[in-house]
């Protein structure tokens, strides 16, 4: 219910094995389901941190929560990796 009724909903996690951390991958597995599509509002910001990640890691954590927006009506904000791009981020709040 608060994640329904938020406005700007953040999410973060270490890269962990090459992609998302467990906990923040089964928190997105189970909106499957219990979730309506299109039924969440507001804008979604993700942050991802981990030692000397490659391209590929943080392209598939991107996409991973830009598809989780786009599923549950979301407004995906972008992605931040380190402190300046936070600070980017953080003026579209």
């Amino acid at each position: 219910a608060k994640i329904k009724g938020a406005d700007v909903l953040v999410i973060g996690s270490p890269l962990y094995w090459h992609n998302i951390c467990g906990s923040v991958r089964t928190l997105l597995d189970r909106f499957y389901g219990p979730v309506e599509s299109g039924s969440l509002k507001g804008k979604l910001f993700f942050l991802f941190q981990g030692a000397a990640p490659e391209k590929w890691m943080l392209e598939a954590g991107d996409y991973t929560m830009r598809r989780f927006a786009s599923l549950y009506g979301l407004s995906y904000e972008g992605m931040a990796t380190n402190r300046k791009e936070a600070v980017r981020l953080s003026a579209k709040i």
